[in-house]
């Protein structure tokens, strides 16, 4: 049995309504692509903020490089700042996850050495937000 259909054509005003459906679309995802690009440029500066035991430790601008050995009694980490980020440049931890982390820049990542209770994280703050910077 062969079913037919009679109005199974597309008439031009859809086609016309589909296509600024995917330009509304393709337009939305761009305006949030640029959005997010602004915001991450904001001023301020960005900060590694060291802490151990959920304590802040230090608060390091990566504009300024350094290195920084962070001890707890036999266990120690060495913290780099340089080429405008921060990594984990040595650990006595067993797993290493935290040195083979790598170089971190962005507002956001973090950096976790498990067995030390260390963490970094990364976090732009204007300067109206700094309170203070710990040496």
């Amino acid at each position: 049995m062969k079913h037919t259909f009679e109005n199974d054509t597309i008439s031009s005003g859809e086609h016309r309504r589909d296509f600024l459906l995917i330009a509304a679309v393709i337009l939305a995802a761009a305006a949030a692509v640029f959005f997010f690009q602004v915001k991450n440029r904001t001023s301020g500066t960005v900060y590694a903020i060291v802490e151990q035991d959920s304590k802040e430790l230090m608060r390091l601008p990566l504009s300024e490089p350094g290195e920084y050995r962070i001890s707890d009694g036999d266990s120690y980490n060495v913290i780099e700042i340089a080429e405008g980020g921060v990594r984990m440049k040595e650990a006595d931890c067993p797993d290493q996850i935290c040195v083979s982390r790598g170089l971190i820049q962005k507002s956001g990542q973090s950096i976790v050495c498990l067995p030390h209770r260390l963490v970094i994280r990364l976090e732009q703050l204007g300067d109206q937000e700094l309170d203070a910077v710990v040496e």
